[in-house]
């Protein structure tokens, strides 16, 4: 016969049975013949990792590292981390700061900003400052107003479509496919008219930020879809308003922000430069901001 550690008498478990009767005979021998495997193989798993994973880790990683060079590699690495912590100062916010920025952006006549950006402690290179992350900082643009706000104004405008009983899951993708396209268009008209009448290397004018000054159209975009369409006279009333005030807010942002790069670029730049670019935000902010706002909602 073969001795297996792990098994149990039966007239054990009977005289356990007869101490403790709430423990049926001949099943506490069965269940510790289970339960000792099992938890040796629990064990053993959490103890030894699986080595597919780190081994194929391994080859992907020599593997790119050859293709590309060890010195392109280490040049990846650091342009990978440089850009990470760069968008990352977009996302610090708080919710405060959230429901200063909304009312910003809804109350531009009523507020008594200074809409000048506070610089920050540490320099970014020579000829340029950092600033203050959005927490700390009401007029600093931020990524996560715009995308939370792109997200709601998809999500608000299918959910109409599902409401007047025409719902398609294709219009998902066919309304973010077309709103992504117009904001590329519009981040395209305001990139291009800042390079061509002003020369300087403002953060306001680097692509993340544009980025985030186009991106707040969507504020006033879900809350013209929220407002009623009826009675008609009503609505029209609150569409331009809510178009007016993004003009005014995106006006006042990008204008009293542009030229603050260094002390250098404030004496350089010519009075007449920046006559064209307030005619130029001017058209972009409140024109062209309607008509395409107009056309997207």
């Amino acid at each position: 016969m073969s001795y297996n550690p792990y098994s149990y008498p039966a007239h054990a478990a009977n005289e356990r049975f007869a101490r403790d009767p709430y423990v049926p005979p001949q099943s506490a021998g069965t269940q510790a013949s289970q339960s000792v495997p099992e938890v040796q193989g629990m064990q053993g798993a959490q103890r030894y990792p699986d080595p597919g994973s780190s081994m194929a880790y391994q080859l992907g990683q020599t593997a790119f590292t050859n293709f590309i060079g060890q010195q392109n590699f280490s040049q990846f690495q650091e342009v990978s981390k440089a850009t990470t912590s760069s968008l990352s100062h977009y996302f610090q916010v708080t919710t405060d700061y959230v429901l200063r920025k909304l009312k910003l952006i809804l109350l531009p006549f009523y507020s008594k900003n200074t809409w000048q950006r506070l610089p920050g402690s540490q320099l970014q290179g020579p000829g340029s400052i950092s600033f203050l992350p959005p927490k700390d900082d009401i007029n600093s643009p931020d990524l996560y107003i715009p995308i939370m706000g792109l997200v709601t104004y998809i999500l608000i405008w299918n959910v109409q479509r599902g409401l007047e009983g025409s719902f398609n899951p294709e219009n998902l993708y066919y309304k973010l496919s077309s709103t992504l396209a117009f904001v590329v268009l519009d981040l395209v008209i305001l990139k291009l008219g800042l390079c061509l009448l002003v020369n300087t290397s403002s953060p306001t004018a680097s692509f993340t930020e544009l980025v985030c000054y186009v991106g707040y159209k969507f504020i006033p975009l879900t809350l013209v879809l929220l407002f009623p369409s009826k009675p008609w006279a009503l609505s029209l009333i609150i569409k331009i308003y809510l178009f007016i005030a993004f003009g005014v807010f995106l006006l006042r942002s990008v204008k009293f922000n542009l030229f603050n790069a260094s002390n250098d670029d404030m004496g350089s730049v010519k009075k007449s430069t920046v006559k064209k670019c307030n005619y130029f935000l001017f058209v972009y902010g409140f024109l062209w901001q309607s008509i395409l706002m107009w056309l997207m909602g």
